[in-house]
């Protein structure tokens, strides 16, 4: 069915049987990347998130609250971090941290949100610069930062939600990467994180910590009353 099919009947299908995506993207809310459009979907095919970087930095709460809606209720398996080429946010953040670099002492008060924003972007603009050259342009560093942001995406979304890490772990819901390149309309699919198998061994490592702790805690315990 094409978009222009999409007629009222469509519309009364949606809101009488409600919706039932088969997949979940976080796109960057870039003008240029209309998420539904590029993928060629119709209304209800896919529940879409987008900010600024496509970015879980400083979006935890209504990022990750309504992934968890759409993996849990709605039953979606399919979860897509879409980064894009020439991204302004990846940008600002590269230029940003790379101005820091070099001149430490200047731009560190934030006096926006958004710079806010470019500032929590920051770690990805540094980690993109340190697998480069460092005779890389700051144009190229961004294109990588581009990828690298895509998987600190994921990286995060995992970190910060329990019931993501369960349903990837339990191979439920696939989490993966893709970048839409805005001149040539393709699309590139990255596959997992990958460290993907160490960010889901997380509550392992937190209930081993927690085991090593009450031990301890106990031993003092009985060393004192001894």
């Amino acid at each position: 069915m094409s978009r222009a099919s999409f007629d009222d009947n469509a519309r009364e299908a949606l809101a009488q049987y409600g919706q039932n995506p088969f997949a979940a993207v976080v796109g960057c809310a870039d003008s240029r990347c209309p998420i539904e459009i590029l993928f060629d979907v119709q209304p209800g095919d896919v529940f879409v998130l987008r900010n600024a970087g496509n970015t879980c930095t400083h979006a935890e709460g209504s990022l990750v609250g309504s992934l968890e809606y759409s993996v849990g209720h709605l039953h979606t398996n399919l979860v897509l971090i879409l980064g894009h080429t020439r991204c302004g946010a990846i940008a600002g953040a590269t230029a940003m941290a790379l101005k820091h670099e070099e001149q430490p002492q200047s731009g560190q008060v934030q006096s926006s949100t958004l710079d806010k924003l470019l500032g929590g972007l920051r770690p990805v603009a540094l980690q993109a610069a340190s697998e480069l050259p460092a005779t890389a342009t700051a144009e190229e560093v961004t294109a990588h930062a581009v990828r690298v942001n895509v998987f600190h995406t994921i990286e995060k979304l995992l970190t910060y939600s329990k019931p993501l890490r369960e349903k990837v772990r339990e191979g439920e819901v696939c989490m993966h990467g893709a970048i839409y390149d805005i001149v040539t309309g393709s699309v590139e699919f990255l596959g997992p994180c990958p460290r993907q198998a160490l960010v889901l061994d997380m509550d392992t490592v937190f209930v081993q910590g927690k085991i090593e702790e009450e031990t301890t805690n106990a031993s003092i315990a009985r060393a004192g009353g001894a």
